[in-house]
């Protein structure tokens, strides 16, 4: 009988030793990574929503973007030009975005992070994409402004 309760024991210390390691090891956000996150994640529901705001509202003037869609970085305009085709072609059904890392240097803000997007042309299936995104971030006097965005696919 000793040795179950040791056995017991055991494990649950076991246990709580792992999830302590876990917890330890799950990122911790300061305020402005936070800030920085929360312009992200706001820029997806915005584009998921078809408001007009993205990009637009979300970039700075000197932006440039580079995607498997692209076979070379765009500027801005070429940016607010394929979104606004891209939302008379499709439509976003859902998507979950993750947080790896945010590193921030003054006014400069990089993050890495990714994202699932299920998104549907017309009838047709829906089409899931999974993309490891690269961002930089840049603070200006009305908050944070991406200037530089480049992602991957994780598809095999």
């Amino acid at each position: 009988m000793t040795s179950k309760i040791s056995k017991t024991l055991l494990a649950l210390a076991a246990g709580f030793g792992l999830a302590a390691t876990a917890s330890a090891q799950a990122p911790t956000w300061s305020a402005e990574q936070t800030a920085v996150w929360n312009v992200v994640s706001q820029s997806w529901a915005d584009e998921a929503a078809q408001n007009g705001k993205w990009p637009g509202s979300y970039v700075d003037d000197n932006v440039i973007s580079w995607s498997q869609e692209n076979p070379m970085p765009i500027y801005k305009d070429s940016l607010v030009k394929w979104s606004r085709f891209n939302e008379s072609q499709s439509k976003t059904v859902h998507y979950d975005i993750s947080p790896a890392a945010i590193a921030i240097r003054g006014n400069t803000a990089v993050v890495n992070y990714v994202a699932v997007n299920v998104s549907q042309r017309g009838t047709d299936k829906p089409d899931r994409d999974a993309n490891a995104i690269i961002e930089t971030l840049v603070r200006d006097g009305s908050g944070w402004k991406f200037l530089s965005s480049s992602s991957f696919s994780l598809k095999k």
